[in-house]
């Protein structure tokens, strides 16, 4: 069952077909982990970049940075609870 629930911790791997940001958040905040703040929506963000995509919002644990991450650029690699 691969249901994430808001407050678990996940860590993730960009896909090689990720953008930029999104590798870079992985790599530059993600090395304790994120806490899942928000379940994975469509949103749509004031620079009209959503699209067709659901987007995760995450707190990463081991520096100041909340986002979000679109679904389709990532894969969690594991989760602890």
């Amino acid at each position: 069952d691969n249901t994430m629930n808001i407050g678990d911790t996940i860590h993730l791997k960009a896909l090689g077909s990720a953008s930029k940001r999104t590798k870079n958040r992985i790599h530059n905040r993600g090395k304790s982990g994120f806490e899942v703040t928000k379940l994975p929506q469509r949103t749509n963000f004031v620079n009209g970049t959503s699209g067709d995509r659901d987007w995760i919002m995450l707190d990463s644990l081991d520096s100041l940075w909340s986002g979000w991450l679109a679904m389709d650029e990532i894969e969690v690699i594991n989760e602890s609870r």
